[in-house]
């Protein structure tokens, strides 16, 4: 029994809806209820010792661990991680005989640390801000009042008095949420599409970055919660899209309350074992607390495809606004005739639906974006972009003209099918690297006249053997006549070299196809080259590429030119 991780909680997460500190064991299952037992008991003795007597515990058992949380003020949340530790190691010392017994010179410890970290400006700024209604943002360095062109933000260390505060020019801009296992990139990405097209200064961040007015001021992945507290602190924001991995809801929380909107575009499988989720039914809960940063009035747009989506949408409140390839789709027929909020795919066009209204917006073969609909599961994310735009009451001529153009340059929408054209050879780029994503983009590959396929693929360390199967079982489906099998070495992640290739190899092999078509790559950037090398006229390369994006992006275009 150990401790796996201990970090603080800022907003609503799969376990709570306030903030404190969570801390994660390994535990064998048949000790859970001994542990629980003393660990509940350990806790109140620590909690009245340090004056919390009031704050919340709360527990959560999965396969071999469990989560412990303890409920903290937002300015002792590195002390309430600290408290949570002496706990475990409290309840440990129990579990083995030890006397329930915390020694006084530890007690003035912790309430030292608790009083060297309390700043009573800040629970002023937020309360100040909360009886305005407008929100209020905590980072470790800086806080703020207000968001995007409202925004007015202050270091930890200098917080005025609220009554020194403009309050007349601190405001709130509209927040969209939009999490799911795949498409969310995209999915932000024709959204901040629309609004521009509406005129709209928009702010984003996700996997790609941080955008203003559709510019990247910051690369890398900005998809976790000091991602969107950027975004929402920069004042030339209108709008604010943010997307809302699930690592980050599940070390951190969500990052905003009281968003206009929001969707989950689907749950797949993919990256269990991560803060106890190790099915699809936690994953499904996980990707809807999103449910919980939703203002009173904010509508929820859900995939009516996905039916762990539909199954898990009877618990929810808020408005919702389905979106579905399949007009007889059950779930939007009875939704739609009810008046109710609905986008879907019918005679080949985009029609959404609104208090009994019909509104066809645009047929998907004038959608780049969709190749001419061989990539279906962009169709999809079209479907849910276009409900997202339609909540926010974006006028249907500014989602026509950004549907019809968005995909034309692969700039647009970088590494998520991009296609480029090379001596006769075609080049298909994208980041798919789990089992749902590669299912679709086999369909996508299958639709694709080609002399040969090439495949370029690798995977990241932290997956298991058998989620590294299923993703190979799914590339398969493209039937590769050669495979450029990379070492990714910068996300080993406890793997030894090697070991990752091996069995993506021996997953290959397991379907029918010969390692004689195997080829090897140190990484990513290599299998690039290799593939580009071997390949010939009329073939099709299918660049899997999940490191070096950046390099490999610019050296693909290099090539083209």
């Amino acid at each position: 029994m150990k401790i796996v991780d201990i970090r603080r909680i800022t907003g609503p997460s799969l376990f709570t809806d306030v903030s404190g500190a969570m801390l994660d064991i390994d535990i064998p299952n048949f000790r859970h209820d001994d542990f629980l037992q003393v660990w509940g008991q350990t806790v109140q003795y620590v909690l009245n010792g340090v004056g919390w007597s009031k704050e919340l515990t709360k527990t959560r058992c999965y396969n071999d661990g469990i989560s412990l949380f303890i409920s903290a003020p937002i300015d002792a949340l590195y002390a309430a991680c600290a408290v949570n530790e002496i706990v475990f190691d409290l309840t440990l010392s129990v579990l083995n005989g030890g006397e329930l017994f915390l020694n006084p010179d530890k007690y003035a410890e912790l309430k030292k640390e608790i009083a060297d970290e309390l700043n009573p400006n800040l629970i002023e700024l937020n309360n100040a801000a909360e009886s305005r209604n407008v929100r209020f943002l905590q980072s470790d360095d800086i806080v703020s009042v207000g968001t995007g062109t409202g925004s007015h933000q202050f270091s930890v260390d200098t917080i005025p008095t609220s009554d020194s505060i403009d309050w007349e020019n601190v405001h709130d801009v509209r927040v969209v949420l939009i999490t799911g296992t795949n498409g969310k990139s995209t999915t932000v990405r024709l959204l901040e599409s629309m609004m521009t097209q509406a005129g709209i200064k928009t702010g984003a961040s996700s996997t790609d970055g941080i955008r203003v007015n559709m510019v990247t001021v910051e690369a890398g992945d900005y998809s976790g919660p000091e991602g969107a507290r950027a975004t929402l602190r920069n004042n030339e924001v209108e709008t604010a899209i943010l997307e809302v991995a699930r690592g980050g809801m599940l070390r951190r929380g969500l990052p905003v309350m009281n968003a206009q909107a929001a969707i989950i575009t689907n749950v797949a499988e993919d990256h269990f074992g991560y803060y106890g989720v190790n099915s699809l039914d936690e994953m499904v809960e996980t990707k809807f607390v999103i449910d919980q940063g939703l203002a009173e009035d904010g509508i929820l747009v859900l995939n009516a495809d996905d039916n762990k989506i539909v199954k898990y949408a009877q618990y929810i409140t808020h408005e919702i606004c389905w979106f579905s390839l399949d007009s007889s789709n059950q779930t939007v027929v009875e939704h739609i005739k009810k008046g109710n909020r609905a986008c879907i795919l019918e005679d080949d066009k985009i029609v959404y639906y609104r208090n009994g209204k019909k509104f066809i917006l645009i047929d998907y073969h004038q959608i780049p974006l969709t190749i001419n609909g061989a990539a279906v599961y962009n169709i999809s994310n079209s479907l849910g972009a276009v409900a997202l735009a339609k909540s926010l009451d974006i006028k249907g001529e500014h989602i026509i003209n950004s549907l019809s153009e968005f995909g034309n340059s692969n700039d647009d929408n970088p590494g998520r099918a991009n296609i480029y054209n090379k001596n006769g050879m075609t080049i298909l780029l994208d980041f798919a690297h789990n089992p749902h994503g590669m299912d679709a983009l086999a369909k996508l590959v299958n639709n694709i006249s080609a002399n040969r396929k090439i495949l370029l693929i690798g995977q990241v360390g932290d997956r298991s053997n058998e989620d590294i199967a299923n993703l190979i079982n799914s590339a398969a489906k493209i039937n590769p006549d050669k495979v450029i099998i990379s070492e990714i070495v910068n996300y080993l992640r406890g793997r030894e070299v090697g070991e990752i290739p091996a069995l993506i190899t021996q997953s290959f092999k397991n379907n029918d196809i010969s390692e004689d078509a195997m080829i090897y790559s140190d990484d990513m950037l290599a299998g690039v080259k290799k593939s580009l090398e071997i390949a010939e006229e009329g073939d099709l390369l299918i660049l899997l590429c999940l490191d070096q994006k950046k390099e490999i992006l610019q050296f693909i275009k290099n090539e083209i030119d």
